[in-house]
């Protein structure tokens, strides 16, 4: 006997008597698997004159259900967070040590440095459940305390990369709170700049001679990944982060002068705050050459700013406390205040003519500015003929009507990888139809990275041959002897101070702006680091001043000695 065939029933029918869900044929008869007989079915074989019919079938196309992923919240929604901003920072230093050499063990200090950011939070530990937390047993969390990071996150609160930070720079309150949970159990997330902060920091360490400024540049080129960095996060990653954390990654087009240097600084005091972590000061000396020569100024700029920075006693290092934190107390902003502060005691910029004394003078050159500012502007518009990296952003709606092809294939390349991404495929497609039909060289015809370090170098040198041919002997003019003119001091001898953007020369403007934009600063902040230098400087020479008058008087100075007698 053959065996019996069931079937199963459509969907939502089952037995009305035993709920059996499938049934069998017998005799044009239906019973369900236990042998209830089932109702309104009889079966039957049709005959052969019946065959073909039957009309056209057609059948109604199903429509293609979207799955929609489920956004996560609260202490899911933060961990998810944390993963994606640690893929970021994943992707930077893979490209840091692979791409711009960077050592071996680069990664192995900036994953130390993530761990100690995220160790105070409460995340849950790996192999366990899903609501067992660290801190969640009433243990102590290490009692540590930081600076805070301004970024919080409790319900919906979080907001993404913004401008607006401190840029007075006249002086920066450093307050203190905690990277744990407070009583509301906030959070205190690290933000998306936090991540070039940390790989700044693993340069500190491991005493590299990368600079803010060297950063933003990498991140405006689109080299590290920074400002399109939200394109990178998978897509399943994407569907299930809160909107309040898409705004985190979703910055604005470019970073503004001051932020990371600010970034850096809360974290330099956080951490020594919280873990009591110093890090050592920065690798000036390769740092003061690029200086010097991106800026083209002559090589005595170098021994002016290791005097100068002598006598104010600088060690180059972050400040880690203190209730006001001043301009030049950052270590990048000192350094190229002093080379424009050398370079203004030295080369006059004003037009005022300061001769030297004696050959000995430092004095003894001088630099034709004019010849100086035309080598600058000569050196920004040899690439005009296209965009340059890092500046697409500073492109207005007007100038797109007067660019040339190249120029446009730029900024629409720039754009697409900026704001288009994987999200919606169609619409890089309709963007791209307009232009499929004309000829766009290949990615393999621009130029590599060593040609143009090449076409730098090549670059800095024609600027220096056409400065240092402008360059004068100036001859020295002795002091008078009058003893009337001995005891005053000499118009070489003052030196003015520019406070303001709107004080400057035509030359110091110039410099100054040149010198701002090399260092990833605003103007304003790099004129009050230049102020606070000069204001030291001046201090110190009253204070030698004195002396020298108190040693010519005959009077005694003993150091150490307090008795009466």
């Amino acid at each position: 006997m053959a065996p019996t065939k069931y079937h199963r029933f459509r969907g939502g029918e089952r037995c009305d008597e035993c709920g059996a869900r499938q049934w069998y044929a017998q005799d044009a008869i239906r019973y369900c698997r236990n042998g209830h007989r089932l109702e309104g079915f009889a079966e039957h074989e049709g005959d052969e004159d019946d065959f073909g019919t039957q009309g056209r079938v057609s059948r109604k196309k199903k429509e293609a259900r979207k799955k929609v992923a489920v956004k996560l919240s609260g202490d899911e929604g933060r961990e998810l967070y944390l993963e994606a901003l640690q893929l970021v920072l994943l992707r930077q230093v893979w490209w840091l040590v692979h791409e711009k050499g960077f050592p071996t063990d680069f990664e192995e200090i900036v994953r130390a440095l993530w761990s100690l950011r995220v160790r105070n939070l409460p995340l849950r530990e790996s192999g366990e459940g899903a609501r067992r937390r660290k801190g969640d047993d009433g243990a102590e969390s290490d009692g540590y305390a930081s600076s805070g990071i301004p970024m919080s996150s409790q319900s919906g609160g979080t907001t993404g990369e913004s401008s607006d930070f401190d840029s007075s720079d006249a002086a920066t309150t450093a307050t203190t709170a905690t990277w744990a949970p407070d009583a509301g159990r906030r959070w205190k997330l690290p933000k998306l700049v936090d991540t070039l902060a940390l790989c700044y920091l693993g340069c500190l360490v491991r005493r590299l001679p990368a600079t803010t400024a060297d950063f933003c540049g990498w991140a405006q080129k689109g080299d590290i990944d920074f400002l399109a960095a939200f394109n990178g996060i998978p897509r399943n990653v994407r569907d299930r982060l809160p909107a309040e954390y898409h705004r985190a990654f979703q910055i604005r087009d470019h970073i503004p002068p001051g932020r990371l240097q600010t970034a850096v600084q809360e974290l330099v005091i956080s951490y020594k705050v919280n873990f009591d972590t110093i890090f050592p000061p920065l690798n000036y000396v390769p740092i003061l050459v690029k200086f010097i020569t991106e800026l083209t100024l002559p090589v005595e700029i170098y021994l002016a700013v290791k005097c100068v920075a002598e006598i104010l006693g600088a060690d180059y290092s972050y400040p880690t406390g203190g209730k006001r934190i001043h301009a030049m107390d950052n270590p990048e902003v000192l350094l190229i205040s002093l080379v424009v502060v050398s370079a203004k005691l030295l080369y006059s910029l004003d037009g005022v003519e300061r001769p030297p004394r004696d050959h000995q003078d430092p004095r003894g050159m001088k630099v034709d500015w004019a010849k100086w500012q035309e080598a600058i502007q000569d050196n920004t518009n040899e690439t005009s003929s296209s965009l340059l990296r890092g500046e697409e952003y500073k492109t207005a709606p007007e100038d797109v009507l007067t660019m040339d092809k190249s120029k446009l294939d730029d900024y629409m390349d720039w754009f697409e990888k900026m704001w288009i991404g994987d999200r919606e495929p169609k619409t890089a497609e309709r963007l791209r139809e307009p232009f499929m039909e004309q000829i766009r060289p290949s990615n393999s015809d621009k130029p590599d990275e060593q040609s143009n370090e090449d076409k730098e170098a090549e670059r800095i040198r024609n600027r220096y041959e056409a400065v240092n041919s402008s360059m004068k002997l100036v001859e020295p003019v002795l002091d008078s002897e009058d003893p009337e003119m001995v005891e005053k001091k000499q118009p070489r001898d003052f030196c003015p101070v520019w406070r303001t953007e709107e004080d400057l020369p035509d030359a110091a403007k110039v410099l100054y702006g040149t010198a701002a934009r090399l260092a990833a600063i605003p103007l304003t902040t790099l004129i009050r680091g230049a102020t606070q230098v000069e204001t030291r400087l001046e201090a110190w020479c009253n204070q030698k001043v004195r002396q020298e008058r108190d040693t010519g008087k005959g009077k005694a100075i003993r150091i150490g000695d307090d008795s009466d007698d």
